[in-house]
């Protein structure tokens, strides 16, 4: 059992780090990681850390500021993120506590709970009541068109022997999404999974379209393929594919999850740990998935989804996608299509800090 502790002080450090390859989608292209990194530590010695991503250089200050405030008025609380995490988010209920605000509620939760789980000597999976264990992992690809993916497929299965890999789809052409959904399957083969994402980029009659096309390809899931707030439109597409629809990532908050839930919008999700409030609403995001039996997979931040989905019943894949890992001292191993739990404590972050340095962006 963690031992009572309490809030001394909040850090908040800031990076600009570049995406090295760039993530491409339909929409853009994404060069830039720029993350906030919270070092929270307590009177009784124990610390915790973990990182958020803003997604816009722009978005790095603003989003460091908030949670450097917001986490000056927790020092001198006892360190229970449950009830923290409540009455935070009832206090930013008016404001809202989603976007910038979520995002720094979210950074907090997650580094009072790695302070915790670091307090305790265990990782925080045990803490939840899980072991760690592999877990089934994909490659989540970072190229666009069939050439450039052909290829990322091909070294990302040899070198990690995953069972699936993900891959951005969009093309204004259809044939050019089959296409591409092809080159990926003869450099992967017939025993990998395919799944595929389209960033909320289609309208329902296209959506509908594409996705039978797509079943006929022996697609494994369809990702985001409508706007995330359509949930009519997203259930309706649900009950006309046999493929399954995939969703997820930018639900904000349990809240925002169980409405999408509720609806049907979803045969499966991925919730995201910093959009849906860090691990005490990832938690909250796990039961709804449980009550509803729906396979819950994450998205990015693979050392906290790493942590968690162990403690998740209805547990699936983990997304491998590593934006942290250049940072880290040791990023997560994938192995055998396994993404290996560390037994360090907390998360299993450990700095390199010349790397921080090198990135350190002042805001």
């Amino acid at each position: 059992m963690a031992p009572a502790l309490t809030i001394a002080a909040v850090e908040v450090r800031a990076v600009d780090a570049p995406l090295d390859p760039p993530l491409r989608n339909s929409l853009n292209t994404i060069t830039r990681a720029p993350l906030v990194i919270v070092d929270l530590r307590t009177r009784e010695g124990a610390s915790g850390t973990t990182y958020v991503w803003p997604y816009a250089v722009e978005a790095l200050g603003p989003t460091a500021a908030l949670t450097r405030d917001i986490g000056a008025s927790l020092v001198g609380r006892a360190l229970t993120p449950a009830s923290l995490w409540m009455e935070l988010h009832n206090r930013y209920r008016l404001l809202g506590a989603e976007g910038l605000v979520g995002i720094a509620l979210a950074a907090l939760d997650m580094a009072m709970w790695d302070a915790l789980a670091r307090a305790a000597e265990m990782p925080l999976c045990r803490l939840l009541g899980a072991e760690p264990r592999p877990l089934p992992a994909y490659a989540s690809l970072r190229g666009w068109g069939p050439r450039m993916l052909e290829r990322e497929a091909g070294e990302a299965v040899a070198r990690m022997s995953v069972g699936a890999v993900k891959f951005k789809l969009g093309h204004p052409k259809l044939a050019d999404d089959l296409d591409t959904v092809r080159a990926v399957r003869a450099a992967v083969g017939e025993g990998v999974e395919i799944l595929v994402d389209y960033n909320q980029g289609l309208g329902r009659p296209e959506a509908e379209r594409r996705g039978r096309a797509l079943e006929a390809l022996d697609v494994r899931w369809l990702e985001e393929p409508l706007h995330v707030h359509d949930d009519a439109g997203l259930a309706a597409l649900a009950r006309s594919l046999s493929l399954p629809v995939q969703g997820g990532e930018n639900w904000w908050g349990p809240a925002g999850m169980a409405r999408s839930v509720a609806a049907g919008a979803t045969d499966l999700c991925m919730p995201d740990v910093m959009k849906i409030g860090g691990v005490t609403g990832w938690m909250k995001a796990a039961s709804i998935a449980e009550a509803a039996r729906i396979p819950m997979s994450s998205h990015i931040f693979v050392e906290a989804s790493a942590q968690l989905l162990p403690a998740t019943p209805t547990a699936h894949y983990l997304e491998h996608l590593d934006i942290a890992g250049p940072l880290l001292r040791e990023p997560l191993r994938v192995e055998g299509g396994m993404a290996i739990v560390p037994e360090r404590p907390g998360f299993g972050l450990e700095w390199d800090e010349a790397a921080l340095r090198h990135y350190a962006a002042s805001v």
